[in-house]
């Protein structure tokens, strides 16, 4: 049995101006029957049936019309998203509706004058969210054509839901490589992540040695036979594929300082990700640890790396995770640019993937002095 809180509101609904029609309605038509003043009367009834055309107008609007939310691209935590809800006449007559739609805890409302037969309209919004999340949708048409006296409402229609990642700082990704073949690990990881990210093409010629150019592209026959310090001049090489797994890591009993450590670390994600792909156009292949339908790879556009990035709006923390097994990438590691971006310094999960691997990923975390990032939020 549906309770009356379940109940759906009705479709038409009296406009304030439309209440205040009706009180005079009533009162005209009472003074007239009071007073057998037919003209009274009649005006009474009059306004009475202009309500009723009113609702009859309106539904027969609202009812030619439909309107859907357009799949959103997903945005940033702090920043605008664009939403498009798109509403169709689907008869040959022209309409006059408005346009209600809820994205999370914003509502927005559109008025549609004329729809012509056959076309579709987009009406088009801008909402900051302040956190990561996904947030469901629903549209809807109203009209209260042509007096306003009485709405229309059509049932509401969920939508796809708005995907918000965390939020974006900005990163040099230029600095971040420098600071990979620099400082970024030591031992094996840091000898192999050296190797990944020197760019190396083939030779292209020679030309004498300038400061700041490095000693293992000296090319040692070309000086002893022109007595001058001569390097190697290579092609520019492409630039490498980055693969970026992510552990949200949290203790047991997590305290605020670990949630915020979370959310700094899919930041800086979200933040290297995109980076990279805007600056050297390619592939990024993103994973969430201890969710292995997570590996996502996206090609070199950045609307196909924010789909990739979608899996990081819903991720909550966890004390453990499983290591990634050898067929859990799609794709060779060997000339990629390997990173571990977790909640915690030194994590050793970093450890644990490159042995189920077989690759070295270095690790990163926000608490880590990162000289080519900036977190979102500072200046």
């Amino acid at each position: 049995m549906t309770r009356p809180a379940d109940r759906a509101p009705p479709p038409l609904v009296l406009s304030a101006e439309g209440k205040t029609w009706v009180w005079v309605t009533v009162l005209l038509a009472a003074v007239g029957w009071y007073k057998s003043i037919t003209l009274v009367l009649l005006l009474g009834y009059l306004m009475f049936a202009l309500l009723v055309v009113n609702g009859w107008l309106a539904r027969r609007h609202a009812k030619r019309a439909a309107a859907a939310l357009d799949p959103p691209a997903p945005g940033t935590a702090g920043t605008e998203t664009r939403v498009q809800v798109s509403v169709t006449n689907h008869t040959a007559r022209p309409a006059t509706v408005g346009v209600e739609a809820r994205v999370g805890p914003h509502a927005r409302t559109w008025l549609v004058h004329p729809l012509p037969g056959h076309a579709t309209v987009p009406c088009r919004a801008a909402l900051a969210f302040t956190r990561r999340g996904h947030y469901r949708t629903q549209s809807r048409v109203t009209s209260g054509y042509p007096f306003g006296l009485l709405r229309y409402a059509a049932p509401p229609v969920s939508g796809p839901d708005v995907v918000v990642l965390p939020a974006e700082g900005a990163a040099d990704v230029n600095g971040l490589r420098r600071w990979l073949r620099q400082a970024g690990g030591d031992g094996r990881s840091r000898k192999l992540l050296r190797r990944v990210t020197t760019d190396e093409a083939d030779v292209r010629g020679v030309r004498p040695f300038r400061p700041g150019d490095a000693i293992r592209s000296v090319h040692w026959r070309s000086t002893a036979r022109r007595r001058e310090l001569m390097v190697r001049e290579y092609d520019a090489a492409p630039s490498l594929d980055l693969v970026l797994v992510v552990e949200p890591w949290v203790p047991v009993a997590p305290t605020a300082a670990h949630l915020e450590a979370v959310e700094a670390a899919l930041s800086l994600a979200v933040t290297l990700a995109l980076a990279w792909s805007r600056e050297y156009g390619t592939g990024v292949v993103v994973a969430v640890a201890g969710a292995g339908d997570s590996v996502r790879t996206a090609g070199p556009s950045e609307a196909a790396v924010r789909a990739a990035l979608e899996p990081l709006a819903g991720v909550t923390g966890a004390p453990r995770f499983e290591p990634f097994g050898p067929r859990a990438f799609s794709r060779p590691l060997g000339r990629a640019v390997r990173l571990l971006v977790s909640s915690r310094p030194d994590s050793p999960y970093a450890g644990q993937i490159s042995g189920g691997l077989g690759r070295a990923f270095l690790p990163l975390s926000p608490a880590d002095p990162l000289p080519w990032y900036r977190p979102p939020g500072r200046s």
